[in-house]
C-alpha cells in the first residue's frame, strides 16, 4: 500500500514545468517516466539516493518500444486513476563498481540489433564510487492503457 501511495504522489508531480533544459517525462501517449537510484557501499549502507522524472536525453520512439516489448515479458500491473486506466512497468538495474571513479548520470540503454540505444538519461551532480559499491537503478513507466 506505501509503494501505491508513494507512487501516485510521483505520478502527480509528472505536469511540473520543465527545467534546467531537461525533458519533460510526458511522451507518445501521456507516457510517465520516473527513475530512482541508490548507490550502497560494500557494507550494504546508503550512500547515495537520487530520484527524477526529468531527463536531458529521451528518446521516444525507442522508449516506446521499449515498453511495447517490456510489456510483452511480465506480469504489469495496470492501475485506475480517475477511472482511466494505466500500465506500471517497472524495471531493475544493478551494478558493481570493481574500480573507483565518478558518476555523473543515470542511464537506460537498450540492445537492439547488438548495438546499445540510448533511451533516457538523468544528469545529476554525480557521485563517486569505490570498489565494492552497488548500483540500483528502478525505473518506472506509467501508460495509458488502450
Amino acid at each position: 500500500m506505501n509503494r501505491l501511495i508513494l507512487f501516485s504522489f510521483a505520478f502527480l508531480l509528472f505536469p511540473l514545468s520543465n527545467i534546467f533544459g531537461a525533458t519533460q517525462t510526458i511522451i507518445g501517449d501521456d507516457i510517465f517516466v520516473f527513475v530512482q537510484t541508490t548507490i550502497r557501499n560494500s557494507d550494504g549502507s546508503l550512500v547515495v539516493y537520487l530520484e527524477s522524472s526529468k531527463f536531458t536525453n529521451l528518446n521516444a520512439t525507442a522508449l516506446e518500444s521499449f515498453l511495447d516489448y517490456e510489456a510483452t515479458r511480465g506480469n504489469d500491473p495496470i492501475i485506475t486513476i480517475n477511472e482511466e486506466q494505466y500500465q506500471v512497468i517497472r524495471r531493475v538495474q544493478s551494478q558493481s563498481f570493481d574500480s573507483q571513479g565518478l558518476v555523473a548520470s543515470t542511464i537506460l540503454y537498450d540492445n537492439v540489433n547488438g548495438k546499445p540505444i540510448l533511451l533516457a538519461r538523468f544528469t545529476h551532480d554525480g557521485y563517486s564510487t569505490i570498489p565494492g559499491d552497488t548500483i540500483e537503478s528502478i525505473w518506472t513507466f506509467v501508460r495509458p492503457v488502450s
